[in-house]
């Protein structure tokens, strides 16, 4: 059995990452709003595994999202997976879907606020993963899930992401790298 700390388990990616860890026998504290960077810190502090599938839109993104990513790696915990976005998978070498020249300039602050967590987290020395659901959360649960690029029409479910985070909590063989999830 596996400690797992869940923050954002009160949205619908974390509530069902939760769900299935649950179902697995793994112990789980589910945090549903946003408690606090320190706190986030502490709460996460003896846990296997934090998950964070947390957003704070009324905050600067890159500020909230490098500010939890320090708090994950201040935790201590074994291992970090954070529910990231497509918008910064490569399409190419080196490019990444926010590069393109016709990418919404709407969007792009929230895309780079993630992207500051990540960096964040590719300079620590701890254990993490960023998993990236495909562009488009819709269509029937398979049970099923591809690992790789995604692309901006691609669909996934919540309950077929739920099922990659926790398998990459079971057995972990990504480590260091942002990961694309799709179903089947």
């Amino acid at each position: 059995m596996t400690k797992i700390v869940v923050f954002g388990a009160s949205g619908k990616a974390g509530r069902e990452i939760a769900a299935v860890a649950q179902s697995r026998g793994h112990e789980v504290t589910k945090i549903g709003r946003n408690p606090g960077v320190q706190a986030a810190a502490e709460i996460a502090a003896g846990h296997d595994v934090a998950v964070s599938a947390v957003a704070d839109l009324s905050r600067d993104p890159a500020e909230f999202y490098r500010e939890a990513a320090h708090a994950l790696v201040a935790s201590g915990a074994g291992r970090i997976i954070v529910v990231g976005i497509y918008t910064l998978m490569e399409t190419a070498p080196g490019v990444r879907v926010i590069d393109s020249p016709d990418f919404p300039p709407e969007y792009r602050p929230f895309s780079l606020g993630h992207a500051a967590g990540v960096e964040v987290l590719a300079k620590s020395a701890a254990n993490w993963l960023v998993m990236s659901p495909a562009g488009m959360f819709g269509g029937t649960p398979t049970g099923t899930y591809q690992l790789g690029p995604v692309n901006p029409s691609d669909e996934l479910t919540y309950e077929d992401f739920a099922l990659a985070v926790v398998d990459q909590i079971e057995h972990p063989t990504h480590h260091h790298t942002q990961l694309g999830v799709t179903s089947q």
